[in-house]
C-alpha cells in the first residue's frame, strides 16, 4: 500500500470514530434522564452540542474519504489499462521485430484490418484508412513499406524512444525515422523532436514521415538541419507505389 493510500485509510478510520462518538453522545443525551433536570441542563447542552458537531464533522469526513477512495480507484484502473495497452503494443512490436530486422514483411495482424500490401487501392483510400490507425499501427505499416523497399528495419521501444520509431538500414546507411501520424499540418516543433532523436541513435540520416503536410517553418528547419521530410504526397509516390 502506498503512503498516500495508508494516510487516507487512517483518516477514514479517524472520521468514522468521530462520527460514532458524536452519535453516541446524541443517544446518551436522549436516553439519560439526568440531562432533563435543572442540575443536568448545562451538561445536557454541552453533550448535545458536542454530539451534533462531532456527528456533522464525522459524516462530512466520511463522505470526503469515500470520494477520495473512488477517485483513487478510477486512477488505479486507468493506470492499469494504460499499462496493459503499452504491454500489448510492445508485444506486437516484439513479434514484428524478428521479421523486420531481416528486411521481410511484418506478419499481417492488426494493420491488415486497414491496408493490405499489394492490393489495389487508390491513394485517397489508403490515406483515409491510415487516418484511422493509432500510432503503433502506423509505425508498423511504415516499417512494412520500408521493408518492401529493401531496408532492414529495427523498431525502437514504444516508450522512451526519443521520438524515433525505427532505424532503417540499406547499404550500411542508417536512417532514424520518426512517424508523425496527425490530423493537422505539422510545424517546426514537430520536426525538432525527430532531429534530437537522431543524435541519440547516432544515425547517418534523419527522416520525419507523416500522413499530412509540413508548414514553411518545418521545411526551412529541415533544410537547415538536413532532415528528410516525407509528407502524404511523397508517402504515396515514393513508398506506396
Amino acid at each position: 500500500m502506498s503512503r498516500k493510500n495508508k494516510k487516507l485509510q487512517i483518516t477514514s478510520v479517524f472520521m468514522v470514530f468521530i462520527l460514532v462518538v458524536g452519535v453516541a453522545l446524541d443517544i446518551i443525551y436522549v436516553a439519560q434522564p439526568f440531562f432533563a433536570t435543572e442540575d443536568g441542563d448545562l451538561w445536557g447542552k454541552l453533550c448535545i452540542s458536542c454530539g451534533i458537531e462531532l456527528s456533522v464533522i464525522g459524516f462530512i469526513g466520511v463522505l470526503v474519504c469515500i470520494g477520495k477512495y473512488r477517485h483513487a480507484e478510477k486512477r488505479s484502473a486507468a493506470s492499469g489499462r494504460r499499462r496493459r495497452y503499452i504491454e500489448r503494443q510492445e508485444e506486437l512490436l516484439d513479434e514484428a521485430d524478428d521479421d523486420l530486422i531481416e528486411g521481410t514483411y511484418i506478419p499481417a495482424h492488426e494493420v491488415s484490418d486497414y491496408i493490405t500490401m499489394g492490393a489495389y487501392q487508390s491513394a485517397e483510400e489508403k490515406l483515409a484508412q491510415i487516418a484511422k490507425m493509432d500510432k503503433t499501427q502506423f509505425v508498423i505499416y511504415v516499417a512494412r513499406l520500408f521493408s518492401h523497399k529493401g531496408y532492414q528495419v529495427k523498431l525502437t521501444p514504444v516508450t522512451d524512444n526519443h521520438d524515433i520509431d525505427m532505424l532503417a538500414e540499406k547499404m550500411g546507411v542508417i536512417i532514424a525515422v520518426g512517424c508523425l501520424i496527425s490530423n493537422r499540418v505539422l510545424s517546426r516543433e514537430d520536426v525538432v523532436r525527430v532531429r534530437n532523436g537522431r543524435r541519440y541513435y547516432h544515425a547517418n540520416g534523419c527522416m520525419a514521415l507523416t500522413n499530412m503536410y509540413f508548414d514553411r517553418s518545418a521545411l526551412d528547419y529541415a533544410q537547415a538541419e538536413r532532415i528528410s521530410l516525407v509528407d502524404r504526397n511523397l508517402l504515396v509516390s515514393d513508398f506506396m507505389n
